[in-house]
Protein backbone atom coordinates (compact mmCIF):
# COMPACT_ATOMS: atom_id res chain seq x y z
CA UNK A 1 0.00 0.00 0.00
CA UNK A 2 1.31 3.30 -0.74
CA UNK A 3 1.53 5.44 2.32
CA UNK A 4 1.17 8.42 0.62
CA UNK A 5 -2.33 7.85 -1.29
CA UNK A 6 -3.77 4.97 1.13
CA UNK A 7 -3.80 3.16 -2.38
CA UNK A 8 -2.82 -0.62 -2.55
CA UNK A 9 -0.41 -1.84 -4.84
CA UNK A 10 0.30 -5.61 -4.65
CA UNK A 11 -2.69 -7.60 -2.40
CA UNK A 12 -2.41 -11.40 -1.64
CA UNK A 13 -5.04 -13.70 0.10
CA UNK A 14 -4.76 -16.85 2.16
CA UNK A 15 -7.69 -19.31 2.11
CA UNK A 16 -7.13 -20.34 5.40
CA UNK A 17 -7.55 -17.06 6.70
CA UNK A 18 -11.26 -16.54 7.94
CA UNK A 19 -13.84 -16.23 9.85
CA UNK A 20 -15.12 -19.64 9.84
CA UNK A 21 -14.15 -21.84 12.65
CA UNK A 22 -11.91 -23.93 10.89
CA UNK A 23 -10.06 -20.69 9.36
CA UNK A 24 -6.93 -18.95 11.63
CA UNK A 25 -5.89 -15.12 11.98
CA UNK A 26 -3.03 -13.76 10.79
CA UNK A 27 -0.26 -13.69 13.79
CA UNK A 28 2.69 -11.99 11.78
CA UNK A 29 4.41 -11.39 8.72
CA UNK A 30 7.89 -9.90 7.69
CA UNK A 31 9.95 -9.39 4.23
CA UNK A 32 13.09 -11.64 3.40
CA UNK A 33 15.14 -11.66 0.43
CA UNK A 34 11.79 -10.52 -1.77
CA UNK A 35 9.65 -12.72 -0.27
CA UNK A 36 6.64 -12.39 2.18
CA UNK A 37 6.92 -14.85 4.80
CA UNK A 38 3.59 -14.78 6.89
CA UNK A 39 1.80 -17.17 9.54
CA UNK A 40 -1.35 -17.88 10.54
CA UNK A 41 -2.92 -19.16 13.97
CA UNK A 42 -2.97 -22.39 12.87
CA UNK A 43 0.85 -22.77 12.02
CA UNK A 44 -0.12 -22.02 8.12
CA UNK A 45 3.74 -20.67 7.05
CA UNK A 46 3.79 -19.10 3.53
CA UNK A 47 6.28 -17.89 1.45
CA UNK A 48 5.26 -15.83 -1.47
CA UNK A 49 7.52 -13.73 -4.05
CA UNK A 50 6.67 -9.90 -3.93
CA UNK A 51 6.65 -9.76 -7.49
CA UNK A 52 4.78 -12.98 -8.03
CA UNK A 53 1.66 -12.43 -10.40
CA UNK A 54 -0.53 -15.27 -8.54
CA UNK A 55 -3.36 -13.43 -5.83
CA UNK A 56 -2.53 -16.78 -3.34
CA UNK A 57 0.07 -16.78 -0.80
CA UNK A 58 2.45 -20.41 -1.08
CA UNK A 59 2.56 -22.02 1.63
CA UNK A 60 5.59 -23.86 2.99
CA UNK A 61 5.55 -25.73 6.05
CA UNK A 62 2.64 -25.98 9.28
CA UNK A 63 4.45 -25.32 12.72
CA UNK A 64 1.26 -26.74 14.16
CA UNK A 65 -2.08 -24.98 15.71
CA UNK A 66 -2.74 -22.13 18.58
CA UNK A 67 -0.01 -19.77 17.86
CA UNK A 68 -0.71 -15.82 18.85
CA UNK A 69 2.62 -14.28 17.61
CA UNK A 70 5.09 -14.72 14.80
CA UNK A 71 7.82 -12.35 14.86
CA UNK A 72 11.31 -12.16 12.07
CA UNK A 73 14.47 -10.72 13.48
CA UNK A 74 14.88 -6.78 12.57
CA UNK A 75 18.78 -7.57 11.04
CA UNK A 76 18.89 -11.50 10.43
CA UNK A 77 15.90 -11.55 8.08
CA UNK A 78 15.86 -15.50 7.71
CA UNK A 79 15.23 -16.20 11.46
CA UNK A 80 11.87 -16.20 13.30
CA UNK A 81 10.39 -16.57 16.33
CA UNK A 82 6.74 -17.79 17.43
CA UNK A 83 4.88 -19.07 20.45
CA UNK A 84 1.31 -19.53 21.74
CA UNK A 85 -1.01 -21.26 23.78
CA UNK A 86 0.31 -24.33 25.17
CA UNK A 87 3.57 -23.75 22.74
CA UNK A 88 6.60 -22.71 24.13
CA UNK A 89 8.72 -20.18 21.94
CA UNK A 90 10.70 -22.00 19.36
CA UNK A 91 13.16 -19.73 16.93
CA UNK A 92 13.18 -21.38 13.10
CA UNK A 93 15.68 -20.69 10.45
CA UNK A 94 13.41 -19.87 6.93
CA UNK A 95 16.08 -20.58 4.51
CA UNK A 96 15.91 -24.31 5.64
CA UNK A 97 12.51 -24.65 5.96
CA UNK A 98 12.40 -23.17 2.48
CA UNK A 99 15.38 -25.78 0.75
CA UNK A 100 13.57 -28.73 2.98
CA UNK A 101 10.59 -27.76 1.14
CA UNK A 102 12.47 -28.09 -2.34
CA UNK A 103 14.20 -31.19 -1.95
CA UNK A 104 10.68 -32.82 -0.91
CA UNK A 105 9.24 -31.19 -3.76
CA UNK A 106 11.94 -32.95 -5.80
CA UNK A 107 11.41 -36.08 -3.96
CA UNK A 108 7.69 -36.15 -5.27
CA UNK A 109 8.73 -35.65 -8.92
CA UNK A 110 11.01 -38.38 -8.81
CA UNK A 111 8.29 -41.01 -9.00
CA UNK A 112 7.51 -44.17 -6.89
CA UNK A 113 11.05 -45.13 -6.58
CA UNK A 114 11.27 -42.56 -4.07
CA UNK A 115 12.28 -43.10 -0.40
CA UNK A 116 8.86 -43.28 1.58
CA UNK A 117 9.82 -44.81 5.04
CA UNK A 118 7.94 -43.32 8.03
CA UNK A 119 10.94 -42.85 10.20
CA UNK A 120 13.17 -41.27 7.98
CA UNK A 121 10.86 -38.42 7.36
CA UNK A 122 10.91 -35.25 9.57
CA UNK A 123 8.47 -33.84 11.34
CA UNK A 124 7.22 -30.08 9.43
CA UNK A 125 7.57 -28.59 13.24
CA UNK A 126 10.91 -29.71 13.36
CA UNK A 127 12.71 -28.85 10.07
CA UNK A 128 14.71 -25.94 10.15
CA UNK A 129 14.42 -25.74 14.34
CA UNK A 130 17.29 -23.68 15.75
CA UNK A 131 15.88 -23.35 19.03
CA UNK A 132 12.89 -24.87 21.80
CA UNK A 133 12.67 -23.27 24.83
CA UNK A 134 11.70 -25.75 27.78
CA UNK A 135 8.88 -25.00 30.36
CA UNK A 136 9.98 -24.12 33.78
CA UNK A 137 10.26 -26.37 36.65
CA UNK A 138 6.71 -27.51 38.09
CA UNK A 139 5.31 -25.47 41.20
CA UNK A 140 5.01 -26.25 44.87
CA UNK A 141 2.47 -28.84 43.89
CA UNK A 142 4.83 -30.51 41.08
CA UNK A 143 1.78 -29.30 38.12
CA UNK A 144 3.13 -28.35 35.30
CA UNK A 145 3.00 -24.50 34.67
CA UNK A 146 0.65 -23.15 31.61
CA UNK A 147 2.52 -21.86 28.75
CA UNK A 148 0.46 -18.67 26.94
CA UNK A 149 2.39 -15.95 24.69
CA UNK A 150 1.16 -13.10 23.77
CA UNK A 151 4.24 -11.37 22.80
CA UNK A 152 7.78 -11.33 21.87
CA UNK A 153 11.00 -9.56 21.01
CA UNK A 154 14.50 -10.63 19.30
CA UNK A 155 17.27 -8.26 22.02
CA UNK A 156 20.66 -8.73 20.07
CA UNK A 157 21.78 -9.05 16.77
CA UNK A 158 22.90 -12.74 17.07
CA UNK A 159 19.18 -13.33 17.67
CA UNK A 160 20.51 -15.21 21.29
CA UNK A 161 18.50 -12.98 23.23
CA UNK A 162 14.63 -13.10 22.95
CA UNK A 163 11.89 -11.57 25.70
CA UNK A 164 8.84 -13.34 26.19
CA UNK A 165 5.05 -11.73 27.14
CA UNK A 166 2.58 -14.00 28.44
CA UNK A 167 -0.76 -13.95 29.57
CA UNK A 168 -0.37 -15.10 32.80
CA UNK A 169 1.19 -11.56 33.61
CA UNK A 170 5.04 -13.23 33.44
CA UNK A 171 7.46 -11.52 31.68
CA UNK A 172 11.02 -14.22 30.43
CA UNK A 173 14.04 -13.73 28.79
CA UNK A 174 15.38 -16.61 27.26
CA UNK A 175 19.44 -16.92 26.20
CA UNK A 176 20.07 -19.73 23.68
CA UNK A 177 23.45 -19.85 24.73
CA UNK A 178 22.71 -20.22 28.22
CA UNK A 179 19.97 -22.92 28.21
CA UNK A 180 17.07 -23.58 26.87
CA UNK A 181 15.08 -22.44 30.49
CA UNK A 182 14.56 -18.78 30.81
CA UNK A 183 17.03 -17.39 32.56
CA UNK A 184 14.64 -14.42 34.01
CA UNK A 185 11.16 -15.24 34.89
CA UNK A 186 9.07 -12.68 37.02
CA UNK A 187 5.51 -11.60 37.18
CA UNK A 188 4.59 -7.91 36.41
CA UNK A 189 0.78 -6.80 37.79
CA UNK A 190 -1.61 -9.18 38.20
CA UNK A 191 -2.92 -9.03 34.43
CA UNK A 192 -2.31 -10.82 31.29
CA UNK A 193 0.07 -8.56 29.28
CA UNK A 194 -0.72 -8.32 25.63
CA UNK A 195 1.66 -5.95 23.77
CA UNK A 196 5.74 -6.19 24.21
CA UNK A 197 8.20 -3.83 22.49
CA UNK A 198 11.66 -2.83 22.50
CA UNK A 199 12.32 0.32 24.96
CA UNK A 200 14.57 2.95 25.38
CA UNK A 201 17.43 0.73 24.01
CA UNK A 202 17.77 -3.36 23.81
CA UNK A 203 18.24 -3.38 27.67
CA UNK A 204 14.71 -2.17 28.09
CA UNK A 205 11.20 -3.55 26.49
CA UNK A 206 8.05 -2.01 27.21
CA UNK A 207 4.82 -3.68 28.06
CA UNK A 208 1.31 -2.91 28.56
CA UNK A 209 -1.31 -5.39 30.22
CA UNK A 210 -5.27 -5.62 29.31
CA UNK A 211 -5.83 -2.96 32.68
CA UNK A 212 -4.50 0.17 30.59
CA UNK A 213 -0.95 -0.69 32.75
CA UNK A 214 2.07 0.43 30.60
CA UNK A 215 5.49 0.33 31.85
CA UNK A 216 9.27 -0.37 31.57
CA UNK A 217 10.83 -3.46 32.15
CA UNK A 218 15.41 -3.67 32.53
CA UNK A 219 15.96 -6.91 30.86
CA UNK A 220 19.01 -7.05 32.92
CA UNK A 221 17.18 -7.60 36.26
CA UNK A 222 13.70 -7.89 35.35
CA UNK A 223 12.26 -5.04 37.45
CA UNK A 224 10.14 -2.54 36.11
CA UNK A 225 11.68 1.03 35.73
CA UNK A 226 9.62 3.42 34.73
CA UNK A 227 5.62 3.19 34.00
CA UNK A 228 3.60 5.88 31.53
CA UNK A 229 0.30 6.90 33.31
CA UNK A 230 -2.80 8.88 31.56
CA UNK A 231 -4.10 5.31 29.90
CA UNK A 232 -7.97 4.69 30.51
CA UNK A 233 -8.14 2.00 28.10
CA UNK A 234 -5.75 -0.77 27.60
CA UNK A 235 -2.58 -0.33 25.21
CA UNK A 236 -3.44 -1.94 22.20
CA UNK A 237 0.69 -1.34 20.53
CA UNK A 238 3.41 0.97 21.90
CA UNK A 239 6.12 2.36 19.35
CA UNK A 240 9.77 3.59 20.51
CA UNK A 241 10.54 6.87 18.09
CA UNK A 242 13.24 6.89 16.95
CA UNK A 243 13.18 3.16 16.38
CA UNK A 244 16.11 1.94 18.41
CA UNK A 245 19.06 0.15 16.37
CA UNK A 246 21.42 -2.44 17.47
CA UNK A 247 24.25 0.22 16.55
CA UNK A 248 22.39 3.42 17.23
CA UNK A 249 23.88 5.87 20.07
CA UNK A 250 21.88 4.85 23.45
CA UNK A 251 21.98 8.87 24.50
CA UNK A 252 19.05 9.55 21.54
CA UNK A 253 16.22 11.44 23.04
CA UNK A 254 13.31 9.20 21.98
CA UNK A 255 9.37 9.45 22.77
CA UNK A 256 6.70 6.85 23.11
CA UNK A 257 4.01 6.65 20.48
CA UNK A 258 0.71 4.38 21.69
CA UNK A 259 -2.87 3.74 20.68
CA UNK A 260 -5.06 2.23 22.87
CA UNK A 261 -8.90 0.99 23.28
CA UNK A 262 -9.83 4.66 24.18
CA UNK A 263 -8.86 5.35 20.62
CA UNK A 264 -6.63 7.93 21.68
CA UNK A 265 -3.05 7.79 20.16
CA UNK A 266 -0.62 9.35 22.58
CA UNK A 267 3.54 10.05 22.83
CA UNK A 268 4.81 10.34 26.00
CA UNK A 269 8.88 12.07 27.00
CA UNK A 270 11.53 9.69 28.01
CA UNK A 271 14.29 12.28 29.37
CA UNK A 272 12.56 12.82 32.66
CA UNK A 273 11.74 10.43 35.12
CA UNK A 274 8.41 11.63 34.94
CA UNK A 275 7.10 10.36 31.67
CA UNK A 276 4.64 13.16 30.88
CA UNK A 277 2.23 13.16 27.76
CA UNK A 278 3.72 15.68 25.13
CA UNK A 279 0.76 15.08 23.09
CA UNK A 280 -2.51 13.28 22.46
CA UNK A 281 -5.19 12.78 19.76
CA UNK A 282 -8.41 11.45 19.18
CA UNK A 283 -8.66 9.62 16.57
CA UNK A 284 -12.27 8.05 15.96
CA UNK A 285 -11.70 4.46 14.93
CA UNK A 286 -10.74 1.42 17.70
CA UNK A 287 -6.62 1.27 16.97
CA UNK A 288 -5.15 -1.87 17.00
CA UNK A 289 -1.52 -0.72 15.68
CA UNK A 290 1.11 2.57 15.52
CA UNK A 291 3.25 3.10 12.55
CA UNK A 292 5.80 5.96 12.56
CA UNK A 293 7.37 6.89 9.15
CA UNK A 294 10.65 8.39 10.44
CA UNK A 295 11.48 10.04 7.25
CA UNK A 296 8.96 12.50 6.61
CA UNK A 297 9.62 15.69 8.26
CA UNK A 298 6.69 18.27 8.45
CA UNK A 299 6.87 20.91 6.44
CA UNK A 300 7.72 24.02 8.44
CA UNK A 301 6.33 27.54 7.22
CA UNK A 302 9.09 29.90 6.63
CA UNK A 303 9.70 32.54 9.03
CA UNK A 304 9.78 36.55 7.22
CA UNK A 305 11.60 39.11 8.59
CA UNK A 306 10.48 41.90 9.28
CA UNK A 307 11.98 44.09 6.21
CA UNK A 308 9.56 41.69 4.19
CA UNK A 309 6.71 42.45 6.58
CA UNK A 310 7.01 45.68 6.45
CA UNK A 311 8.11 45.51 2.78
CA UNK A 312 4.60 43.25 2.04
CA UNK A 313 2.23 45.78 4.25
CA UNK A 314 3.15 48.68 2.22
CA UNK A 315 2.66 46.85 -0.75
CA UNK A 316 -0.77 45.75 0.73
CA UNK A 317 -1.40 49.16 1.46
CA UNK A 318 -0.58 50.51 -2.22
CA UNK A 319 -3.35 47.62 -3.48
CA UNK A 320 -5.94 48.81 -1.26
CA UNK A 321 -5.89 52.30 -3.03
CA UNK A 322 -8.20 53.30 -5.69
CA UNK A 323 -7.57 54.38 -8.61
CA UNK A 324 -8.77 57.77 -9.31
CA UNK A 325 -9.45 59.14 -13.16
CA UNK A 326 -8.37 62.82 -14.16
CA UNK A 327 -11.70 64.71 -14.69
CA UNK A 328 -12.39 66.45 -17.51
CA UNK A 329 -11.93 70.37 -17.25
CA UNK A 330 -14.52 72.60 -18.79
CA UNK A 331 -12.93 75.57 -21.04
CA UNK A 332 -14.63 78.80 -20.46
Amino acid sequence: MNPETGHIQKEFTNPLVGSKPEQGKFVGLFIHNKHLCVCTSNGDLSYTALDSKKTETKTISNLGPELEIMRGHPTQTHIFAIGGKERDLCIYDIDQIQKSKKEQETLDAAGPNKNTSLHKKKSNKSVGLIFQAKNVQNDFLDLQQPIWIHDLQFMNPEATKIAVATHYHQFRLYETKVGRRPTINVEIGKHPIKVLSIGNDFNHVLFADTMSTVGMIDIRTGKRSSQFKGFSGAATDLLTVPTPKFDDDPQVTRHVASTSLDRFMRVHETSTVYRNIENKAYLKQRLTCIVVDESFEYPVPKVKTAEEEEAEEEEALWKSMEITKDRKRKLA
